[in-house]
């Protein structure tokens, strides 16, 4: 069975909405992550030139994966700059350390 890892950037306000539709679709395993980084567009005029964004990671079946992108896209589309990006990354192994075995998420 392959494994994929779902990495998502995006913005503050869709998270809740995000983590209930997950759960909707039965993806229950989920590592949300506070960060601060800048895309294509930086803010220059800003003291600053990062902004706040979630990063959002999930391993899950390679067949759920079409499913729960199109669920992160959906949710976190407004059309404007600084939506976020979605990548699919191969896990080659994934392992539980209680058990100290590999497993399936």
């Amino acid at each position: 069975m392959e494994l994929k890892c779902v990495v998502a950037i995006v913005r503050l306000d869709v998270v809740e909405a995000l983590e209930r539709k997950l759960g909707a679709i039965h993806i229950h395993g989920v590592t949300v992550t506070k960060v601060r980084g800048f895309g294509v567009h930086p803010n220059y005029f800003a003291d600053d030139w990062t902004t706040e964004h979630i990063k959002i990671e999930i391993f899950a079946q390679a067949e759920n994966v079409d499913a729960l992108v199109k669920t992160i896209m959906d949710v976190a589309h407004v059309g404007a700059g600084g939506d976020g990006v979605v990548a699919v990354i191969p896990a080659e192994k994934f392992f539980r350390i209680r058990s100290q075995a590999e497993a399936i998420p």
